[in-house]
């Protein structure tokens, strides 16, 4: 008798469950979408991906159940027409809101046309469901509420995977603006030509900033929003576009006449909308990197419009239709979902509004810690043999991200600065400034030891584990105090954040990286203490034990790692916090430079990367791209004979803008 009632129990309710169900998942997804832009817990991040996938599969399980129930011809069931009116309204939650996600991962973009045949099948059922079930006796106010509703849910249908296919990076390519012709048959001088025009711009203003009279920042002021505007559209970087020389200069132009402050802000403005263009809805505007989306936001602009008027009406024909007949609970149940449907289309709005105004870009630098690694599976054996079993062994080792990507941005900004005003005089120096990866520090330091030298000529990834773990012994050693040395403690956040690349996206740090090396190192430092007990021992205890036996080890990583950290401490702590620094500085920046835009672009979706925020920064500050890499030309021309021709070139220039402002002059005060 009890479970009789139960399966009837569920006959009645199933289909209600169900449909309340797809409009609970798209009121979390209205909500937590936009969640994605944040750093957010990888519960919390899956709980979105669910329902992503969820929600589509529960609307469509419910048109399943309605098909179903609608079929059979003993259901006689007194809302079987109310029930009807449900199926469009399924058919909206399947299209999602119109300005929510549209893909969770960047290869979702790639699948939208399995969606567009998806879209077509879900249609097809709707209707064939309505057209087969709808009594002819019904009420007309409730058939048009279905039929506006039903326009309505098929466009929806349709404007998702037309979303995916502008987001796709066929598509991406496709509507970026490509850059202009050469307007010179010979590269090697107009690139020369423009890093000279760089470096005369670099130094008139550092000249202007340091003078007393700051009249050049006081133009530069009065535009900052064409300047920070700049900066934060979506960039050519995520589709590996290199811009034009002239381009470029512009771009080096707002970048530094802008303050670290505002450059910073801008750029979060510009991942923000990048990751709109990529995972979400949302149209964007022309800007000086791509075209107005013509058919594509039209379209969508229109379906947003239609989602704006259509339910009010179905609301208010379902309001005067005649209800008498229906079941309570089913007349109840259609509001809800004619309402709430219709409040998290408009709540979407307000909060994409929100978004826009407030990116919310976090400044987070994620942090993965060998040793520290080490020491919590010592702490955790138990819990770490458990995670090995669930291949979730990482998570559980990952350091608290910091929140230091503005001062760290800083440095990268500094060093590039650095770059131009010291060591960039020509095409050759240019190149050569992108690919060092530590040099130039030792250069500037007079640090000339082998043993130094030869840490950075090692290949990338076993250099970042050397300088890694030579990093934390130089931190932690004994007597050592870098607590309040803001400067170590900003080497320890890049150090932790290049082993996390090395861990979790070895192909973003450079092509060809071996995560396995990090697994190496790891046992190399298990074995070390092995037989003692160090279950008890926290970070800096566990490192200064490491030290403790580091001088008669045989060990590759750990003995040659040792070896730098004493010659590292022999340049006085303040000299050896400024090499380590500069090294960490040319390393992150050396990775951004060989990082493909793609793969940028893919990070996005996960929260971002903050190599993508470095990235942006070279490019901005007018060095060399990732795609202005791959398109070197061989010099021919001396150093002499190009620097030549280009200033030839630019006083030109300058010669004939002058002429044509005194031309203008003369025009106008002639009588």
């Amino acid at each position: 008798m009890g479970l009789s009632s139960a399966v009837q129990w569920w006959e009645e309710w199933q289909l209600r469950i169900l449909v309340l169900g797809s409009l609970g998942v798209q009121f979390y997804l209205a909500i937590f979408a936009n969640a994605r832009k944040k750093h957010i817990r990888a519960l919390f991040r899956f709980s979105i991906w669910l329902a992503y996938l969820g929600g589509d599969a529960l609307a469509i399980y419910a048109l399943a159940t309605l098909f179903n129930r609608q079929k059979k011809l003993q259901y006689k069931a007194s809302s079987r027409d109310l029930e009807v009116l449900w199926a469009p309204i399924l058919l909206i939650h399947l299209g999602g809101q119109i300005f929510s996600i549209s893909a969770y991962n960047i290869e979702d973009n790639e699948l939208w046309r399995r969606h567009i045949v998806t879209a077509v099948s879900q249609v097809i059922v709707a209707l064939y469901v309505f057209t087969k079930s709808w009594s002819p006796s019904a009420d007309k106010r409730l058939l048009a509420a279905a039929i506006l509703l039903f326009i309505l849910g098929v466009l929806k249908c349709f404007d998702k995977p037309m979303a995916l296919k502008r987001a796709s990076f066929t598509s991406l390519v496709g509507n970026f603006h490509p850059s202009p012709m050469t307007e010179s048959s010979d590269r090697e001088v107009e690139h020369e030509e423009y890093i000279q025009k760089a470096r005369d711009f670099m130094k008139r203003n550092e000249e202007a900033r340091s003078s007393s009279s700051n009249s050049n920042l006081k133009i530069c002021q009065e535009d900052l929003g064409r300047l920070e505007k700049d900066l934060s559209i979506p960039d050519k970087l995520f589709v590996d576009f290199a811009y034009s020389y002239p381009n470029r200069l512009t771009k080096l132009e707002s970048f530094w006449s802008l303050d670290a402050d505002r450059i910073y802000e801008a750029l979060c403005t510009g991942l923000s909308d990048t990751f709109d263009l990529l995972y979400s809805k949302v149209w964007q505007e022309e800007d000086q990197n791509r075209p107005h989306y013509q058919s594509a936001n039209y379209f969508s602009l229109f379906v947003w419009l239609i989602t704006a008027i259509v339910p009010i009406v179905s609301i208010g024909l379902f309001h005067s239709s005649q209800k008498e007949a229906y079941n309570v609970i089913d007349i109840k149940v259609t509001f809800i979902l004619l309402y709430v449907t219709y409040f998290l289309e408009i709540s979407t709005s307000l909060s994409w509004g929100y978004y826009s105004n407030n990116n919310g870009w976090s400044n987070v630098v994620f942090q993965h810690n060998l040793i520290g690694f080490l020491a919590h599976k010592k702490r955790h054996k138990k819990l770490m043999a458990i995670a090995d079993c669930l291949q979730c062994k990482a998570l559980l080792g990952q350091h608290e991200p910091c929140y230091s990507s503005k001062d760290i941005t800083n440095l990268v900004s500094a060093h590039a600065k650095d770059g131009w005003m010291k060591c960039i005089m020509d095409v050759q120096s240019y190149w050569k400034f992108s690919d060092t990866r530590g040099h130039w520090t030792l250069e500037r330091n007079e640090c000339e030891d082998i043993v130094i030298r030869s840490s950075i000529e090692k290949p990338f990834d076993e250099s970042i584990i050397l300088w890694h773990l030579a990093t934390d012994f130089c931190f932690h050693h004994e007597g050592a105090s870098p607590d309040s040395d803001e400067c170590a403690k900003l080497c320890r956040l890049i150090s932790n954040y290049m082993m996390h690349l090395l861990f979790d996206n070895p192909e973003m740090l450079l092509p060809s990286s071996r995560r396995v090396l990090f697994t190496t190192a790891y046992n190399e430092l298990d074995d070390i203490l092995q037989g003692d007990d160090v279950s008890l021992l926290d970070e800096k205890e566990l490192t200064q034990a490491i030290i403790g036996k580091a001088e008669s080890a045989n060990f590759g990583f750990i003995r040659d790692a040792w070896i730098l950290a004493k010659e590292l401490m022999q340049l006085g702590d303040e000299k050896m916090w400024e090499v380590i620094k500069g090294v960490w500085i040319e390393m992150l920046c050396f990775s951004a430079g060989r990082c493909r835009g793609y793969l940028h672009a893919k990070s996005l979706g996960t929260g971002g990367e903050y190599l993508t925020v470095v990235s942006l920064v070279m490019s901005h500050a007018g060095l060399e791209t990732f795609a202005e890499r791959q398109q070197r030309v061989k010099l021919r021309l001396s150093k002499e004979e190009r620097v030549r021709i280009a200033r030839q070139r630019i006083e030109a220039e300058k010669n004939k803008a002058d002429g044509a402002a005194s031309a203008e002059v003369k025009v106008v005060v002639s009588p």
